[in-house]
């Protein structure tokens, strides 16, 4: 059975990182299971950490510890069916602002940390399979990302930062050319800060705030009728709501509710 954990992150990391998480499931080492992963809107870092085999994505084999972008298109993970994966749910523009990089070269993609970050990245997989319990193991990546913090010198896109946080807030609901007209930029601008610091268009961006923010409605159980639910979130209809259900999970909602549990937010897993 699998367990989910979810830690805060330390003072100094709060302005970067939304929370920590820990995903253990003790099963056969010869079963696998698949995850699906669905637009959210944010960055993230997973390790993994495997009794036998390797874990895949769309075919590809998943470094042991990975950063990763926006994920856009849906796409199935498999994984061993003995695991603990430990990880980072960071805010939007964390690529920036913690690794100095442009956001946009990591959407839909993953990179290594042992790429990215050399002997740096190397030691810190080593702390990461040795240390005996997910508490060590969190406390060593925040260890990891306070370092990086402290040694980037890319400057933070303040009103990418803030145009983020607002749509973010208004689940998707705040008009561009307003918050275009209060940060008094142009459209091009705002479109590139957009790229460089979050990874995706504003527009895109703004879909899926949309999209998760009726997503987090039926997390919480809230009972409304799929019409109802999407007009309470700003869609012209039902069918409108469906359509961006599935370009962002890949099924429909009456298909992901029968075939799919969340235990871990944005990563589902298969059930039938």
């Amino acid at each position: 059975m699998m367990e989910y954990r979810k830690f805060a992150p330390p003072t100094p990391l709060i302005p970067y990182v939304r929370y920590f998480w820990t995903l253990d499931n003790r099963g056969d080492a010869m079963g696998y299971h698949a995850f699906t992963t669905i637009a959210d809107g944010l960055p993230g870092l997973i390790f993994q950490q495997l009794t036998a085999g390797r874990a895949q994505q769309q075919g590809y084999e998943l470094p042991t510890c990975y950063l990763y972008g926006q994920s856009i298109q849906p796409s199935t993970i498999i994984i061993p069916s003995d695991f603990r994966a430990v990880g980072v749910y960071f805010y939007p523009n964390a690529l920036q602002s913690i690794f100095g990089l442009p956001a946009f070269e990591l959407t839909d993609q993953c990179l290594a940390i042992d790429t990215l970050d050399g002997k740096i990245g190397a030691s810190l997989i080593e702390q990461l399979m040795n240390a005996p319990t997910a508490d060590t193991q969190i406390g060593a990546l925040a260890d990891y990302l306070h370092q990086r913090i402290v040694k980037n010198v890319v400057s933070l896109d303040a009103e990418a930062v803030y145009a983020s946080r607002m749509l973010v807030d208004s689940g998707g609901r705040i008009q561009l050319r307003e918050l275009r007209k209060e940060l008094r930029i142009s459209e091009r601008s705002f479109q590139r800060k957009f790229q460089q610091a979050i990874g995706i268009s504003p527009k895109l961006f703004s879909r899926i705030c949309q999209f998760q923010a009726a997503m987090q409605h039926i997390r919480e159980g809230r009972p409304l009728k799929f019409t109802d639910l999407a007009l309470a979130h700003g869609y012209a209809d039902q069918s409108h709501f469906i359509r961006t259900f599935q370009a962002f999970v890949g099924c429909s909602p009456r298909q992901f509710a029968h075939a799919f549990k969340e235990q871990l937010p944005n990563f589902p897993h298969l059930i039938r």
